[in-house]
């Protein structure tokens, strides 16, 4: 996997900005990108920046690119997700920054974490936001013609078990390198295997991925999968 150039923007209450940018951010791998020095004069995580240097720390809207796909990213604080992010591969950017559903207040520390994937790449994910203002990542990479279920980017365990009691109003999806072998949308399963909400997912060559009204009741026993066919 190579080394790819990756950066972004999260928009505060105020206005204020937090410049991310990263050279050499490893493909295949949950990376942190730093604050931009050429335009505020050092690498710092975004929250240790926004709390010294911004009168908001509040982030309203945000988004992350790269030179080849995105599959995800998050502002990472200590060791939980804070803040699922509006994403886009290849560099595009189409309608990022991206509104946030539920804004929230950086504390120093908090870090931009970003996965970059190679174009070959055919890991999808699924960015979700709950009633709650909880928000959870979670990915699954096909392989041949199945029902592919999307586990915690944390725990690896699967929606049901991560989110249980919560209620999903938004979310998005990244496809990966998937768009001929999907057969289904994203869908949320009940106990029964039948669909109460669903996602398509977009294809991150062209398309960013940007938060979207879904309403699903979250039990123990619901699944997020998607069907491909190859």
């Amino acid at each position: 996997m190579a080394d790819v150039d990756s950066y972004g923007q999260l928009v505060m209450g105020n206005g204020g900005i937090v410049p991310l940018a990263r050279t050499d951010l490893a493909e295949a791998t949950l990376e942190e990108v730093y604050t931009d020095s050429v335009f505020v004069g050092s690498n710092q995580s975004a929250g240790t920046f926004a709390t010294q240097s911004l009168g908001s720390q509040v982030v309203r809207a945000a988004g992350i690119t790269a030179e080849n796909d995105v599959s995800h990213a998050i502002i990472r604080s200590a060791g939980k997700i804070k803040l699922a992010l509006p994403v886009s591969g290849l560099s595009s950017g189409h309608m990022l920054p991206g509104t946030l559903p539920y804004p929230k207040k950086l504390v120093s520390g908090d870090q931009c974490m970003v996965m970059a994937n190679g174009v070959s790449d055919r890991e999808t994910s699924l960015s979700v936001a709950c009633s709650s203002g909880e928000y959870h990542v979670f990915t699954v990479t096909p392989s041949g013609a199945a029902q592919n279920e999307y586990v915690s980017i944390l725990t690896g365990l699967g929606i049901g078990e991560t989110l249980q009691g919560r209620t999903v109003t938004h979310a998005f999806a990244m496809g990966g390198n998937n768009a001929a072998n999907f057969i289904s949308p994203v869908y949320f399963l009940n106990g029964s295997g039948t669909p109460i909400g669903s996602v398509t997912p977009n294809d991150p060559a062209i398309d960013s991925g940007t938060y979207q009204p879904c309403f699903v009741r979250i039990a123990l026993n619901t699944r997020a999968v998607i069907q491909t066919d190859a």
